[in-house]
């Protein structure tokens, strides 16, 4: 349902209720979130741990899991991130020395460590198994391996590995300073078995062509966390960001993306997808749909979640983009006659429309719902409502609300061109009921200081998709985008941003 929150609305409300609340300042979408202002901060790394930080072996460009997280963290509590390399047998202490502000590379969150540095909250939970040759079938546990003489276990010194296996006989226990060598020697037969956690060994697998496989139960649990000097004043704006992403599904997503998303034989990160080959799209937008797109009150940026979405699946299917602005009633018409490449801004997907353009698949679900004043107790229902000789409804020209309350009585139907006028008519008494999607108008409540409420079942369900000209060859490769969006979580990621983490300016 294309519900417009206009410029023009946003003034109407401040006339209207007289409420002005200030923006936070470093992200509209997480006021609650510490502000660090911009604060530099210096991070120890090694890269050396697929996938978590590494060089990707096509390119040599450093990426993986964490880079993502500490970014995405870094956007929450407004810091900027120094990367500086530096062994993993010498990163724990020189982070406790002070050499550096934080630490991460797949850091276990163990006891011994915590009188050298202070850890994040966790932000991985990982399991340990033996990892050995794809024809091993001697011992599936350490206790099977150990009563074995000519077994040598491998391990990574100062990691999980290292402490978990503490009891195997040292005699039998060769200790590596690097992981890679420690790989190496079990695929040359130096050593028999290695501790690694069971999300990492999937990328080991796949990079040695299923030489190597997991064996047993697990060893040990093990967490993952960020280390810093003892004492730091990064400890709690870091915990904050972490509980964050990993309450609104952030990190579900980076897990998918990085342990099941790319392969590590080949370097690819969503490999089977389509590739434009770089690719402008002419994309038609309104900008004028919270939280879909729209300019952010404080900054004037455009932002929103078809803004996020479009980056992502053109991340994905290496596309970019150029966006123009037009009038939702004009959209439709004229990315039918081709003048743009595609458009976006909350457009249901409804039959009457498939004789103009093309649709994707759905990006979206929403129901809809009558959106009353919040006193309003005469009704509760489309139907109700209608019985009622004095009730007024009112409706946008061309929206899905427009379509699906076609039922209406048309003599109390009234036919806005803007959805602020329409919002402000709702609040002025001059209708009794609109319909609205309930995930938006959760915005729309909150703007109008609960003047207003959502009330029954839902009217219609609504569902939002990507337009094209008739016939478009984008249609199939945005499919595949959008498939695999959803099936790695990002699009939940997304709806929990925009929904629940984004609260509207007042």
């Amino acid at each position: 349902m294309q519900l417009k929150k206009s410029l023009f609305f946003l003034v109407v409300l401040v006339l209207v209720i007289g409420m002005v609340v200030p923006v936070a300042a470093q992200d509209a979408v997480y006021p609650e979130l510490p502000d660090l202002e911009g604060r530099e901060i210096v991070v120890a790394v090694e890269n050396l741990y697929t996938p978590f930080q590494f060089e990707n072996p096509n390119t040599g460009e450093v990426m993986g899991y964490e880079y993502d997280m500490l970014d995405e963290i870094c956007h929450r509590i407004n810091c900027t991130l120094d990367f500086q390399t530096i062994s993993f047998d010498a990163l724990i202490a020189a982070v406790g020395d002070g050499a550096y502000d934080m630490g991460i590379t797949g850091i276990s969150i163990i006891e011994e460590r915590k009188s050298i540095v202070d850890f994040s909250d966790p932000y991985i939970n990982l399991d340990q198994f033996l990892l050995v040759r794809a024809d091993e079938d001697r011992f599936t546990s350490i206790d099977e391996m150990a009563a074995l003489d000519d077994t040598i276990l491998g391990v990574q010194a100062g990691t999980a590995g290292f402490f978990v296996t503490d009891g195997y006989p040292e005699d039998r226990r060769v200790v590596f300073d690097e992981f890679g060598l420690l790989v190496a020697a079990l695929m040359a037969g130096e050593i028999d078995a290695l501790p690694a956690d069971a999300s990492a060994a999937a990328g080991f697998v796949g990079a040695t062509g299923d030489a190597v496989k997991l064996v047993g139960e697990p060893l040990s649990r093990d967490e993952f966390g960020i280390i810093f000097p003892l004492g730091s004043d990064l400890v709690e704006p870091f915990n904050a960001a972490i509980a964050s992403i990993t309450a609104d599904g952030f990190l579900d997503y980076l897990y998918y993306k990085w342990f099941f998303d790319y392969n590590a034989a080949t370097g690819e990160l969503y490999a089977g997808m389509p590739d434009l080959g770089g690719q402008e799209i002419v994309m038609a937008v309104e900008n004028l749909y919270t939280p879909f797109q729209f300019e952010d009150p404080a900054t004037g940026e455009v932002i929103g979640y078809e803004y996020d979405m479009l980056a992502e699946i053109c991340a994905r299917i290496n596309c970019t983009l150029d966006y123009q602005t037009i009038s939702f009633d004009a959209l439709i018409a004229a990315v039918g006659d081709g003048a743009y490449d595609a458009g976006i801004t909350g457009i249901s997907i409804i039959e009457e429309r498939k004789s103009i353009v093309d649709f994707s698949d759905p990006y979206i679900n929403l129901d809809q719902f009558l959106l009353v004043r919040d006193n309003e107790d005469r009704f509760s229902s489309l139907d109700e409502m209608a019985a009622l000789d004095d009730t007024i409804l009112g409706v946008q020209a061309g929206t899905a609300g427009f379509f699906v309350t076609d039922g209406f009585p048309e003599d109390r139907r009234v036919v806005f061109d803007e959805f602020g006028l329409l919002v402000a008519a709702l609040l002025a008494g001059e209708i009794d009921a609109l319909p609205a999607d309930a995930s938006a108008a959760a915005g729309f409540v909150s703007t109008t200081g609960q003047s207003v409420k959502l009330v029954g079942d839902p009217i219609s369900r609504d569902e939002f998709g990507v337009i094209f000209p008739i016939g478009s060859d984008l249609v199939d490769s945005f499919n595949a985008a959008i498939a695999s969006i959803h099936a790695d979580g990002y699009l939940d990621y997304l709806y929990n941003k925009w929904f629940f983490d984004y609260v509207p300016a007042q």
